[in-house]
């Protein structure tokens, strides 16, 4: 018995539109005729670029957030070089004593140190209705000032933020880990277990850890005393940070002063993390390898199912005399159309895949950046487009290996 006979076509909706039909040749017209009469393996192909783009457009997201968040925290965020940080038995006025000391060291007659200020760091918890959270709290000597060192601004709206006398501002993964907003009243207790209520006033963007910001006189005026500083920001000299002997001389000699406890440079921070960080990128490049290889294969395969499926009527149509390269076109524009569709849902489709990831997996002290560049869907949309080539190269000279006579034999 011969094959079943193919299911007689039906009228497209282009075909409706008799300004754009008529405009089309003969071989644009099966295309898409074909196009709408193959639904399931259509859908098939769309979906199979669809997962793989979208696939990419996540691996090349996540590549970006892993391998930003650092340079943002220590770049964005803070803006200082050195932490010094006090014995907590000395005195206001002994510390202030103790960081002209600091400012003064020199070598070779040319100071370390650019500028500074102080600070009072210490562990507090946040009680919200139902929820707490320890965190560090920050009180600058100088509020005023304080964007030198540590900048607050808004992440999505861009505003720029000061402390105020009588609220605080919090990083923005707390918020949402206790559900706070602006505006919203919660409760502070220190390690000597006193308790205040203050208005959140702003939600400041920060990537790594969990801060809150407060002004010296709303400190003072919450918990009845002024703070006690103990730790010191500075900003070193221009040669002085990009020297990492230097950064080590400098430490050294801060440390002979016995009254500091711990000397931090943000560069050793950054190289520590990123270090890190470099563990994670490496997982996520196999994510990106394994959706390439995904593309292809699966287009591959699908190619190879549109032949086998259609080998008679490849075959009749080189019979009535189409050559090579048109009897390509006949298959060929139908997988360009199905690829663009597929890229287009896919880089979609992948903006969402990568958030829901990010959320799935992202801890509680990190908050990885979410923004996509440009470049990520070029990336992910040239690779879709690269093996779709590839494929339909293979698929040029599978076509032309169609035995007419043997395709169209009858199927006894």
């Amino acid at each position: 018995m011969r094959p079943k006979a193919p299911k007689a076509g039906k009228r497209v909706l282009l075909e409706k539109i008799p300004f754009i039909w008529s405009k089309l040749n003969f071989s644009q017209k099966v295309t898409i005729r074909n196009v709408f009469r193959y639904k399931k393996r259509v859908s098939m192909t769309i979906i199979g670029i669809l997962g793989c783009t979208a696939l990419m457009v996540a691996g090349f997201g996540l590549r970006e957030s892993v391998s930003n968040m650092i340079p943002s925290q220590y770049g964005e965020v803070f803006s200082y070089d050195m932490s010094a940080t006090f014995k907590n038995e000395i005195s206001n006025e002994q510390i202030k004593a103790e960081t002209n000391d600091i400012l003064n060291i020199e070598q070779d007659s040319k100071k370390y140190i650019s500028t500074e200020m102080l600070f009072n760091m210490q562990a507090v918890e946040i009680l919200n209705k139902d929820n707490k959270q320890d965190i560090q709290l920050i009180v600058p000597e100088n509020a005023k000032n304080i964007s030198e060192y540590i900048k607050l601004e808004n992440r999505k709206t861009g505003e720029k933020y000061s402390l105020e006398q009588d609220g605080i501002i919090i990083t923005e993964k707390l918020s949402k880990l206790l559900n706070i907003k602006q505006g919203d009243k919660i409760t502070i207790k220190n390690a000597e277990e006193k308790q205040a209520e203050v208005e959140v006033k702003g939600i400041t963007k920060n990537y790594l850890m969990h801060y809150m910001y407060m002004s010296p006189e709303c400190y003072k005026k919450i918990f009845g005393e002024e703070a006690q500083y103990n730790t010191l920001l500075a900003i070193e000299q221009n040669d002085i940070k990009e020297s990492e002997e230097m950064e080590n001389q400098l430490g050294k000699k801060i440390l002979e002063n016995k009254n500091i406890s711990k000397v931090t440079f943000t560069s050793q921070t950054k190289s520590i993390f990123d270090d890190v960080m470099k563990n994670m990128t490496f997982v996520v490049w196999i994510l990106i390898i394994s959706a390439g290889l995904l593309a292809f294969i699966v287009l591959y395969n699908l190619a190879n199912v549109n032949i086998s499926e259609r080998i008679r009527e490849l075959a009749t149509i080189k019979v009535l005399g189409f050559y090579d390269n048109e009897v390509y076109d006949y298959i060929g524009r139908e997988t360009i159309i199905l690829t663009i569709i597929g890229i287009l849902l896919g880089l979609i489709s992948g903006y969402f895949l990568e958030l829901f990831i990010i959320k799935t997996c992202e801890l509680d002290i990190l908050m990885f950046d979410t923004r996509i560049s440009i470049w990520t869907y070029i990336y992910s949309a040239s690779l879709t487009i690269f093996f779709t080539v590839i494929v339909s190269i293979v698929t040029y000279f599978a076509l032309k290996k169609i035995d007419m006579i043997e395709s169209l034999k009858s199927v006894e």
